[in-house]
């Protein structure tokens, strides 16, 4: 763990590192990471994904959705997104910007064997989710691999945020070949 960061290259591959932890480790944070889109009428929508995929080289982040979701409705019609993850014991804030892509039908069908079998419930749930119902049970899981979409989140800028000993700042953005700018916490 760091206590204070003076170096943005230093900075940028520790986050990195933290980051692609998520998608092997249940009890990383990055695990978990929080995902915002702009909602149909305009209102901010967030909730907690699972990351299945972190590419530092590419700049993208991934995660796995059910094809009839709010969320993929919302990226329809506005594919910004943003992503929060906290490290509480690293101290560690990031935030990310992207362009989300939609990949679904034969371009994800190769990745349903991934699955495991007990997430694949997740990827065809009727009605709908989101759909009113009457009970809280009301609705069936049978897995669909023609519901399965993966949400490919290419990375546009990454704020990084340590609280350590003396708080820094960073800013790392594509547009600049990911070479960082402090900024003031």
């Amino acid at each position: 763990m760091k206590d204070e960061f003076n170096d943005l290259k230093e900075m940028y591959e520790y986050a990195w590192r933290l980051i692609t932890r998520g998608t092997v480790d249940k009890k990383s944070p990055a695990r978990h990471p929080t995902l915002g889109t702009n909602g149909v009428f305009g209102m901010p929508e967030l909730r907690t994904v699972v990351l299945r995929g972190a590419n530092e080289e590419a700049a993208t982040l991934e995660v796995h959705t059910d094809v009839e979701s709010k969320k993929v409705e919302e990226l329809r019609l506005n594919p910004n997104v943003g992503v929060h993850i906290w490290f509480p014991i690293n101290k560690l804030q990031v935030r990310i910007k992207a362009v989300a892509e939609i990949k679904m039908g034969s371009a994800v069908k190769g990745q349903w064997g991934k699955v495991p079998n007990g997430s694949r419930v997740s990827y065809g749930t009727l009605p709908t989710p989101g759909t009113v119902i009457q009970t809280s049970f009301a609705y069936e899981k049978p897995p669909n691999v023609e519901r399965f979409c993966i949400l490919k989140m290419n990375i546009e800028e990454m704020d990084l945020t340590h609280l350590g000993t003396r708080h820094t700042r960073a800013l790392f953005e594509k547009k600049n070949k990911w070479c960082g700018a402090w900024l003031a916490p």
